[in-house]
């Protein structure tokens, strides 16, 4: 037999020496006598018969091997992560260290895909195990599969979700809870996912609408460095040969060359930095800097539209989400408090807290404070009058989400002109001093 058909050539080898080298074991052979005569086959001994039961073994290792790359092989990267029911590792950089919090569009995306998967009819188990196997992030890839298997054990979904703080906050455990309990976990989901994705959404226009003004004020701040340590001590030696006085203008900016070309002046200017950097840090944590920070922003022309709408539409979004999945009302408040920033929104919704424990509508609250919008208090009313509110609440997440985004642009066109002309004073400063002490030295000379 010459095995034509095995394509591995040293699979291929083996089996073809094994089959040359193959006997039969039997003490003797009878035949009648005749033209062939066929001689007495010895037994093996029991070392032949270890060194060739070796062989096998290894063969069948071999080869079980070569199935096992070929699995890996065509399932890729995550075969060799799944492997045999095999338990995926906490990584190194998490051991003793807390999760590191998966971005909020990563947890909105992935509880999205839970959802769907719920939703066809795939058990519970089956879909956290795809999740934690294609997930790309690795918190929660180890989250996941840790909380499939705490199921597995008999724990519920929203009692192992529990053990990770860092990465599920208040509002997602709740949300989850509720799903459970009312046994509509896909909606509760699905209704998680989208609150994530709008939450994300305002963070990242509030991001962009602030990341352009600290771009060009560190580009400027880049420029006017560059120019003092380069560009003005070519021109100090030019004013040293006028033997002129220089205008106080130039003076200051020669002054300021001088100092950053020093090597003493970074020993002065470093400690100094740390301990400002860390007087700002003792002094921005006491609660009544935070409380006039925190309300000055609402009285600031511009900004003070986009703080008011986002909170607003963050509260919204997350109360009507908590209200629909059954969350009682007291309990949504308090965790809806804690996606809002500003803590004279916190100190409202406190108030709310206290008067609905006292029997009172929440409308009431709104209709004393000054900072929030009179359509915002009426649509509450009507909501809380008609038995709808969480409909109504949603309307307002979406209204004001919009809102935030017009703001976002309004931010942005009155940012950008504002920023050019701050770019354009800098440099017609610094070029003023530079060429001014010129002037003079030609009006000497002529």
């Amino acid at each position: 037999m010459k095995y034509s058909y095995i394509a591995n050539t040293k699979l291929r080898s083996i089996l073809i020496a094994a089959n040359k080298k193959r006997k039969f074991s039997v003490n003797s052979i009878t035949v009648p006598k005749g033209k062939n005569t066929f001689k007495k086959l010895p037994v093996f001994s029991q070392e032949k018969r270890k060194k060739y039961q070796s062989k096998v073994y290894s063969l069948q290792t071999y080869m079980e091997e070569s199935k096992q790359r070929s699995k890996i092989n065509a399932e890729g990267k995550m075969g060799a992560l799944r492997g045999d029911e095999k338990k995926i590792k906490k990584p190194k950089k998490m051991k003793k260290r807390k999760l590191k919090s998966p971005p909020t569009k990563d947890l909105a995306v992935t509880t999205k895909q839970l959802s769907s998967m719920i939703r066809t009819g795939l058990p519970l188990l089956d879909a956290l195990h795809i999740i934690s196997d294609t997930s790309e992030n690795v918190t929660l890839k180890y989250v996941f599969k840790e909380t499939s298997n705490g199921i597995s054990k008999g724990l519920s979904m929203s009692e192992n979700l529990e053990k990770y703080p860092e990465v599920f906050n208040e509002m997602y455990l709740a949300l989850v809870s509720a799903g459970e309990t009312a046994g509509m976990l896909p909606d509760t989901l699905e209704r998680e996912a989208k609150l994530l994705e709008s939450l994300a959404k305002i963070k990242g226009q509030i991001k962009s609408a602030m990341a352009y003004p600290i771009a060009i004020f560190t580009l400027t701040l880049v420029v006017v460095a560059a120019m003092l340590i380069f560009v003005i001590p070519i021109f100090v030696d030019i004013y040293e040969q006028s033997n002129a006085k220089l205008p106080a203008i130039t003076q200051l900016l020669v002054d300021a060359s001088n100092q950053l070309v020093s090597f003493n002046f970074y020993l002065k200017a470093v400690p100094t930095l740390f301990i400002l950097f860390q007087a700002f840090k003792y002094i921005s944590r006491r609660p009544s800097v935070l409380w006039w920070v925190d309300r000055s922003m609402l009285y600031l022309p511009v900004v003070k539209d986009l703080v008011t709408k986002s909170c607003l539409a963050n509260f919204s979004r997350t109360l009507s989400a908590l209200n629909s999945a059954g969350v009682p009302i007291l309990e949504a408040l308090s965790i809806s408090r804690k996606t809002i920033s500003n803590r004279i929104f916190k100190k409202i919704i406190d108030n709310m807290y206290k008067d609905i424990q006292s029997g009172n509508p929440i409308y009431k609250v709104l209709e004393r404070e000054m900072v929030i919008p009179i359509m915002f208090t009426s649509m509450f009313r009507i909501g809380e009058e008609t038995g709808e509110l969480s409909q109504m609440i949603n309307k307002l997440a979406d209204f004001y989400e919009e809102e935030v985004t017009a703001a976002v642009k309004t931010l942005t066109s009155v940012l950008e002109p504002l920023l050019i002309v701050f770019v354009a004073v800098i440099v017609a400063v610094i070029l003023i001093a530079m060429y001014l002490p010129m002037f003079s030295m030609m009006d000497t000379v002529g």
